[in-house]
């Protein structure tokens, strides 16, 4: 029977690939780590690491362990999560995977105001693309999911959802800065910097410049809402954003946000979601209600 030590002991060499990375994080000897991955191979009859000059690699069978140890010694610490909850003790950690566009204007503020109210909870946080947080609930690897049109699904079920409108956003000393509304025509028109087609809200765009006659050539394609805001502060060109986006850059003038007409393109729907099938923790269910209600306040009003 493989032993909860073994399986963490490999975790960690998994991650870090490295025997001596892992002893340090570990805080034991290498010698130590050596001996239950010994032990997991005699007792799994197959070799699960290789040793080279350029450190550690995992064997076909050491690659299936990993991703199994993973689940493992997840689902573990939920059971002690869900202990602790009974004993009262409202600790835990939870795993997020949400949108970058969500970080600054929502889950900051949120988690802030959690971790006063619950000091002894921790956070994961993963950026993600909708498709990419859908996977990761399935396998445990994410608790919460927050995204921006997050696809529909029999086992992933959305907690509370809101709806925001997306805005044309730019440098002060663009042509468009001064507009009043931008049309999906006259967005066509200029240089623009979007995410990768595999972001719902890229879908979404695409799907309303078809239905206006219109085609969408991005200039920049990136994921890293990082990089678009800094093109566009450096005046490459225009982003399509919800305004929370971009609301400190706004604030501070050195973004224009301009709503674009909302006979053409549909709110962004930013879903907050969970798996179906998995119980939830007090950290969880604590941070969902929370989320939920930041997503209420932040929501535009009905038009």
């Amino acid at each position: 029977m493989i032993s909860g030590r073994a399986l963490r002991y490999f975790d960690t060499v998994a991650r870090c690939r490295s025997l001596r990375q892992a002893a340090a994080q570990l805080h034991i000897a290498p010698t130590a780590i050596s001996r239950q991955i010994d032990l997991l191979e005699h007792q799994l009859g197959a070799p699960l690491i290789e040793r080279g000059p350029n450190g550690i690699s995992l064997t076909a069978a050491g690659e299936l362990l990993a991703a199994q140890a993973q689940r493992t010694l997840r689902d573990l610490e939920r059971v002690q999560e869900h202990i602790a909850d009974l004993k009262g003790l409202r600790t835990g950690r939870v795993s997020l995977q949400v949108a970058e566009g969500v970080v600054a204007g929502l889950l900051a503020p949120a988690l802030a105001k959690m971790g006063q109210r619950y000091p002894h909870l921790s956070f994961d946080i993963g950026i993600a693309s909708a498709s990419q947080m859908v996977e990761a609930l399935r396998r445990g690897d994410a608790d919460i999911g927050l995204s921006f049109f997050m696809p529909r699904h029999d086992d992933i079920v959305p907690f509370a959802s809101a709806e925001l409108h997306h805005h044309a956003v730019m440098a002060p000393g663009h042509p468009l800065a001064a507009a009043s509304e931008v049309s999906l025509h006259t967005l066509a028109e200029h240089r623009l910097i979007l995410p990768d087609e595999s972001y719902g809200a890229r879908q979404a765009l695409e799907r309303a410049a078809h239905r206006a006659g219109v085609t969408l050539v991005p200039t920049f394609k990136t994921a890293s809402l990082e990089t678009q805001k800094a093109l566009a502060l450096n005046g490459a060109g225009v982003l399509v954003l919800p305004p929370m986006a971009v609301a400190r850059e706004c604030q501070l003038g050195k973004l224009v946000s301009i709503p674009l007409s909302p006979l053409e393109l549909e709110a962004a729907r930013i879903d907050l979601c969970v798996y179906r099938h998995r119980q939830r923790s007090f950290a969880t269910e604590a941070c969902l209600s929370l989320l939920a209600s930041a997503l209420q306040t932040r929501q535009d009003p009905p038009s």
